[in-house]
C-alpha cells in the first residue's frame, strides 16, 4: 500500500492499495443483479456472495448455476472478478451437497440465518441448540465444514431468551454472543467462523478477546459509519435500516476500537443488500440498502476520519481472503482525494411488469458527499 501526501500540509491525497475482497455481498439475482454487479466487480476482486436469494441456494447445483449468472452479469473489461460462493443453512441441509459444492473449488463456507430473524431467514434454521445438538443434520454440515476446512458464516442473532421470551432486536446480537456462539465453539472446536456484520460492544470484545485463525468477523462501513441517533434524527430514515440493527453511539465506537487495533481477524464485508423503494417505504420497512455504488469509497472515508488510514489495506485486502484460504489479489486500485455526491437513485426493472416499468433503487446516503474517489 502507498499513501501520498500533501507536501504542505500532510494530507493523504491518493491511495495506490491491492484490490480488496467484499466478504459479505448481496447481489440478488435478475434485474438487481445486472445493476450490482459490475459496480462490485469494479471496485473488489471477489465477494462472497450470501445465498439467501428466492430460492435460497441450499444445494450445489443452485450454487452452480447462481454463479453462471453472476458471470455473465458484469462486464469483462472491468477486470477479474471471483464470485465465492455459499450455501443457505437449513434445518434440511444435506451433509453431502456440502462435500459436492466445496470438492469443486467454488464455495467457500455455509450461511447460517436465524430464522425469521433477517431478510430472507424464512428457511433458516429453528433451533440454535442444532448446532452443536449431535444427530441433527445442522451439526453433521458443520462436522463436514470443520473437516474441509470450511467457514461458518453466523448472522448472530437470537430471537428468545434462555427463558423463551422474545428478545429487543437490540439485545439479538449481544444474546447471541453471549448465550450461543460460546456452545458453537465448544462443539466445533476446529470449524472456522466468521461473526458476519459484527454491531455491538460485546461482539467486539469477544471477538477480540477469542479472534484467531479459527474465530473472526466482518465490519459492515454503516456500522462504522452511523448509530442509532442518524437513523431516527427527525423521524425514522427506512435506508438507513439493515439488520442487524443500527446500534446506539456506543457500539458504533467499539468496532471503531476494533478496527483501530487492526487484528488479522477482522475484515471488510459490506453487507451491502439493496431493495426497490416499494420495499423500503411501505408499512413494513425490509432490512438492508444498497452501498455497492461507493463500496470501498465509503470505508476509505471512515478509515481516514478515525485515523487508521495505513490499515485499510489489510483489512480490506488481505484479513479476509486470508482467512478463507483464498490468496488476496495481485490486482491494484487507485483512490484519489476527490469529493463527488451520490446524486441520484438507481432505476431497475420491476419484476412481472413489462420492460418500461422500472422502480427506484435508493442507495445509502443519497445527496451525500463522498471524500474519496475510485479511478
Amino acid at each position: 500500500m502507498k499513501i501520498i501526501r500533501d507536501e504542505a500540509n500532510g494530507e493523504a491525497v491518493r491511495i495506490n492499495m491491492r484490490k480488496p475482497y467484499d466478504m459479505h455481498q448481496h447481489l440478488r439475482r435478475d434485474a438487481m443483479l445486472k445493476l450490482v454487479a459490475p459496480m462490485v466487480a469494479r471496485r473488489f476482486a471477489g465477494a462472497v456472495i450470501m445465498p439467501n436469494t428466492v430460492p435460497p441456494i441450499t444445494t450445489a447445483e443452485m450454487a452452480w448455476r447462481y454463479q453462471e449468472e453472476i458471470a455473465e452479469a458484469w462486464d469483462l473489461n472491468i477486470g477479474s472478478f471471483e464470485p465465492l460462493m455459499t450455501l443457505y443453512l437449513t434445518d434440511m441441509l444435506e451433509p453431502r451437497e456440502v462435500a459436492l459444492r466445496f470438492a469443486k473449488r467454488t464455495a467457500v463456507g455455509v450461511k447460517y440465518y436465524p430464522r425469521g430473524l433477517t431478510t430472507g431467514s424464512d428457511s433458516g434454521v429453528k433451533d440454535p441448540a442444532s448446532l452443536w445438538t449431535k444427530g441433527t443434520k445442522p451439526y453433521e454440515v458443520l462436522r463436514a465444514l470443520a473437516e474441509q476446512n470450511k467457514v461458518l458464516l453466523l448472522h448472530a442473532a437470537d430471537g428468545l431468551d434462555t427463558y423463551g421470551d422474545e428478545l429487543d432486536p437490540y439485545e439479538q446480537e449481544k444474546h447471541f454472543i453471549e448465550n450461543t456462539l460460546p456452545y458453537i465453539i465448544d462443539a466445533h472446536p476446529t470449524l472456522k467462523i466468521s461473526v458476519e456484520h459484527l454491531s455491538t460492544k460485546e461482539g467486539a470484545e469477544f471477538v477480540g478477546k477469542y479472534g484467531g485463525k479459527r474465530l473472526g468477523c466482518s465490519l459492515t462501513a454503516h456500522h462504522l459509519m452511523i448509530d442509532r441517533r442518524d437513523v431516527f434524527r427527525g423521524g425514522f430514515h427506512p435506508h438507513m435500516h439493515w439488520w442487524p440493527i443500527i446500534q446506539p453511539q456506543e457500539h458504533k465506537e467499539a468496532l471503531r476500537d476494533l478496527a483501530r487495533e487492526g487484528p488479522p481477524f477482522v475484515w471488510l464485508g459490506s453487507d451491502s443488500a439493496p431493495h426497490p423503494i416499494g420495499k423500503k417505504e411501505t408499512r413494513c420497512c425490509i432490512g438492508g440498502v444498497l452501498t455497492a455504488h461507493a463500496g470501498i469509497e465509503f470505508y476509505t472515508d471512515v478509515f481516514e476520519e478515525i485515523g487508521i488510514l495505513d490499515k485499510l489495506e489489510q483489512f480490506s485486502s488481505v484479513n479476509g481472503p486470508s482467512f478463507f484460504g483464498i490468496e488476496p489479489s495481485k490486482e491494484q486500485i487507485t483512490l484519489v482525494r476527490e469529493e463527488w455526491k451520490i446524486e441520484k437513485p438507481f432505476f431497475v426493472a420491476k419484476l412481472g411488469t413489462p420492460l418500461s416499468k422500472t422502480e427506484e433503487v435508493i442507495p445509502f446516503r443519497l445527496g451525500e458527499t463522498v471524500r474519496w474517489k475510485l479511478l
